[in-house]
């Protein structure tokens, strides 16, 4: 009979995962044998409150490589076991600082002699199966240039994906996608008829569209929308059902970036949704940041306000 190890490369990634498991096992156990309940999952977050201080959520999930919800939920977690606590930055009081509790600071001093273990026991598994120093160089790997993406490649389907502008016989595809999208995950607000129905307003007002072209048909939308005084909305972004995770939304992406960038603009800003996790993470990897949301916002269904700050590395070339 067959086991994950037979089918190779093929299953790389529940290897992994399984291997991953057996360590998480394996610490959750000795952690609540030293009479600490929480999954060493939370443990990344604890220890860059205790190596910096006072961190925003945003920059955690920055450091962590995980998205904001995600942190926000293990954050709450945390404050529930009264591990950190919450506060606002003296310098912007909408904005919220976690760090290490009182009780935080004891269980971590405490876990010390644990820990030692832990890194002993790795280095032991390690002599013989050196692993760590080879997930650091794939993980970079991954960073510069995605799985799906090195899958694609493979298969052909980059070469069939383009990018083009805005023209008047795309105005019924910009407004048909985004409408699937809206309906599928929310409902159609005024703002969004009014701007999907009159396309050219948005560059008459020194925005832009862009659409993604797949087998002679447009499957995606992007759009850059003029806010004024140097500052741009990224917005409209859509791509159908039948063509996720080919990419799309990352190639419309690059581009708006890069309209952005020839703009010389001051600022762009984005709204989203909690729910839209794989959304979230592909902006977070291209530079936007999480701020806290302005009381007035263009959308009902917008509780996420992302920021474009890129680091050198992630600005388009």
């Amino acid at each position: 009979m067959k086991s994950l190890h037979d089918y190779g490369s093929l299953l790389l990634g529940s290897r992994l995962r399984k291997f991953s498991e057996a360590l998480f096992a394996g610490v959750d156990e000795v952690y609540r044998e030293a009479g600490v309940e929480l999954p060493s999952r939370c443990f990344p977050v604890l220890f860059l409150l205790r190596d910096h201080g006072e961190l925003g959520v945003s920059e955690l999930a920055e450091r962590l490589g995980q998205t904001h919800p995600a942190v926000s939920q293990m954050s709450r977690k945390l404050q529930r076991h009264g591990m950190i606590e919450e506060g606002s930055d003296p310098r912007d009081e909408r904005r919220r600082l976690l760090s290490l509790s009182r009780r935080g600071r004891a269980v971590m001093s405490r876990l010390e002699p644990l820990w030692r273990a832990i890194v002993e026991a790795v280095a032991e598994l390690e002599r013989d199966h050196p692993l760590s120093a080879h997930l650091t160089v794939l993980d970079r790997a991954l960073e510069s240039r995605g799985f799906a993406e090195r899958i694609r490649a493979h298969l052909g389907g980059e070469a069939v994906i383009e990018i083009v502008p805005f023209e008047d016989r795309y105005a019924g595809d910009f407004k048909r996608l985004n409408l699937e999208w809206l309906n599928r995950y929310f409902r159609v607000e005024p703002l969004d008829e009014e701007v999907l129905s009159h396309p050219h307003e948005i560059l008459r007002d020194g925005g832009a569209i862009f659409l993604a072209r797949h087998r002679g048909g447009i499957v995606g939308t992007c759009a850059l929308l003029n806010a004024g005084e140097g500052r741009l909305e990224l917005a409209k972004m859509s791509v159908t059902a039948g063509c996720q995770g080919l990419g799309i939304g990352r190639r419309l992406l690059e581009a708006a970036l890069e309209r952005y960038h020839a703009l010389d603009g001051r600022e762009l800003f984005l709204e989203s949704n909690s729910r839209l996790t794989a959304a979230l993470t592909l902006y977070e990897s291209a530079g936007f940041v999480h701020i806290p949301r302005p009381a007035e916002s263009h959308y009902e269904r917008a509780d996420i306000y992302m920021v474009y700050r890129p680091s050198p590395a992630q600005i388009p070339a």
